[in-house]
């Protein structure tokens, strides 16, 4: 009997399949030498293929494939070397990675050769072995006479090869959850189908698609449901597939790929609707949402590692104009790329460099008059020209990177260590109320910080305000369990923007204390009988669920008003204060405090 060597086909695989993802993730970090993400990515996948070449013995795989032998030492060698760059930190080293590009792209091509010789040399094994069973069953059918019963044998002997054969090239060309053509399928076939379009005289359309918030489904709902909404995106791509033009791969995680050989139609408009949709899984509503990045040959590369390149680099831009969108690259994008990583290294050296600060917006209880709190505002004032920016021109850049992580922990230090300066001369109940993204709220160390600001500073707890957004809610269930911890503390939640978002009133069942109005409901308020009647009914559903409700935005007289005729709890806007420094804000708690202390003798050190 022959030997089919099963492990070493599959492990052989494998090895391709991890190789390739990590050469693709070089180039990534080539072309984004500044960037987080990529720094991210390539270690992941660096990390790996370690495992893969270091920690797996592959000793059998080396005894069925002699020619694995001679390349494991020089994926060993690649690995070392891209640990360096790696642990050199951020910018990467470009030319470095550019030199391992080409010589992973070597080894990829020779894995690949080595894989398919050993792929004949079963096929000659099992024809070999399937004439020798043959001469072998005829002989004991001539001498027992039995021919019939051994024909049978012999025929289930030749479906099980077929059927064996079958599932190796399964296992091979195939994802194992969704089905769809994998990694390893592009990498064999991607240069044929390129040079097909070629020969024909027509486009080769690369598209790369991601899924967004894939991660906070998976979080929020666990792993099965992120496993039916693979299946439920393969089934979307499986229906555009034609033989021999249209190709859907899964590339892995979340990311697919879509080769499309034709002239060009609306291909990347049709994935974009289907593919950003709710889909019911296992009785779930689950969003499913996806950007889209696509290139094409010959408009936008020559070859296939330009095109890849060109469609990532679209796929990129997709994401930072807000997600699940569909960009065709250009040119221009590359320009704004480059500002995007050039805003972040700015931001980044910003937050070395202390250069964020706090203003403040004063709150007003409605009913009184009096100050009851005040909302934490970030600016960034540049040291070398001197302007100051408002959030709206960096907060977007840093919430598409992991920069919002570190500027929320500056504004709740800076936020919190102002706030304990303010209680010997405030009201027992005024509040610093700070904004929070979603994206911290799902980072564990966020609460750690929490709790040692507080702890550094020692303000207490019913001070704070944090204001959360409603997406927060259906990101994951990390941001509610950590909205639960928070409320533990003491600290009160208060939820930003209501009515603007998503706006479902099953979030209200969550231990809040306020909701704050968007400003846009406040717009023409006075003329709007529709706005009147909508923020009216927030104001009486927040009243009858024991919650406070702040207004934001407030610019007219007829808007404050309107609010108090509404019995609205408190506001905040210009017309009855502009955001102001702590400075000005101190004598304002001064003035309105009065002087009872300094007339007992006492000093307050303000500055301390």
């Amino acid at each position: 009997m022959p030997r089919f060597g099963f492990f070493a086909i599959r492990e052989f695989h494998i090895a391709i399949r991890d190789v390739t993802h990590l050469r693709d993730m070089v180039s990534l970090a080539q072309l984004a030498d500044g960037s987080p993400e990529s720094l991210e990515q390539l270690s992941a996948a660096n990390d790996l293929v370690y495992i893969r070449f270091e920690r797996i013995d592959g000793g059998d795989t080396i005894s069925e494939i002699p020619a694995y032998a001679g390349i494991v030492p020089q994926v060993k060698d690649a690995v070392k070397r891209i640990d360096v760059i790696i642990q050199a930190g951020l910018p990467l080293d470009e030319k470095g990675l550019r030199q391992l590009g080409i010589e992973l792209d070597q080894i990829v091509a020779r894995m690949n050769d080595e894989y398919y010789k050993y792929g004949e040399e079963v096929n000659v094994d099992l024809y070999a072995a399937e004439t020798n069973l043959n001469r072998f069953n005829y002989q004991i059918a001539f001498a027992l006479t039995v021919l019939s019963a051994l024909a049978i044998g012999t025929a289930v002997l030749l479906i099980g090869r077929r059927e064996t054969i079958s599932k190796l090239e399964f296992l091979a060309w195939r994802d194992a959850t969704t089905e769809l053509k994998n990694r390893a399928w592009m990498s064999a076939n991607r240069d044929g189908l390129l040079e097909r379009a070629r020969l024909s005289g027509q486009q080769l359309r690369l598209f790369l698609i991601d899924l967004d918030h894939f991660k906070s489904v998976n979080d929020t709902f666990g792993h099965h449901i992120g496993d039916m909404l693979l299946k439920t995106v393969a089934e979307t791509l499986q229906s555009v597939e034609r033989p021999d033009e249209v190709a859907a791969v899964r590339l892995g995680g979340d990311e697919f790929a879509i080769m499309a050989i034709g002239p060009s139609d609306d291909l990347g408009h049709r994935l974009r609707e289907q593919l950003n949709r709710f889909a019911d899984l296992d009785g779930h509503q689950v969003r499913i949402g996806a950007s889209i990045g696509m290139a094409s040959f010959p408009d936008h590369g020559a070859d296939i590692s330009t095109l890849l390149r060109n469609a990532d680099s679209a796929l990129y831009a997709a994401k930072a104009e807000g997600r699940s969108g569909f960009v065709t690259f250009s040119p221009a994008i590359l320009s704004q790329i480059d500002l995007q990583l050039g805003e972040e290294a700015a931001i980044k050296q910003a937050l070395d460099d202390d250069e964020l600060f706090l203003v403040w917006q004063p709150q007003f209880e409605l009913a009184s008059g009096r100050m009851i709190g005040a909302e934490a505002l970030v600016r960034w004032r540049d040291r070398v020209s001197g302007t100051v920016r408002l959030p709206d021109s960096f907060i977007p850049t840093a919430e598409r990177s992991d920069l919002i992580l570190e500027i929320d922990k500056v504004v709740l230090s800076k936020a919190c260590a102002q706030a304990v300066r303010w209680v010997p001369v405030s009201a027992g109940d005024f509040i610093c109320a700070v904004n929070v993204s979603g994206k911290t709220l799902q980072a564990d160390a966020f609460f750690v910080h929490l709790v040692e600001v507080l702890q550094q500073t020692r303000l207490p707890p019913a001070r704070l305000q944090l204001e959360i957004t409603e997406g927060v809610f259906i990101q994951s269930k990390d941001a509610l369990n950590t909205l639960a911890k928070i409320r533990k503390l003491g600290v009160s939640l208060a939820l930003d923007d209501f009515g603007s978002g998503y706006s479902s009133f099953g979030y209200l069942d969550l231990d809040l204390n306020q909701l704050k109005i968007d400003r846009s409901f406040l717009n023409d308020l006075e003329s709007s009988r529709k706005k009147q009647d909508v923020v009216g009914g927030i104001i009486a559903l927040a009243n009858s669920l024991g919650m406070t409700v702040m207004a934001e935005g407030v610019e007219t007289e007829g808007q404050l008003a309107f609010l108090i005729a509404e019995q609205c709890h408190g506001a905040q806007g210009f017309f009855m204060s502009e955001p102001i420094e702590e400075k000005l804000l101190t004598n304002h708690l001064i003035a309105r405090r009065g002087n009872l202390k300094a007339r007992a003798g006492s000093k307050l050190n303000l500055s301390a």
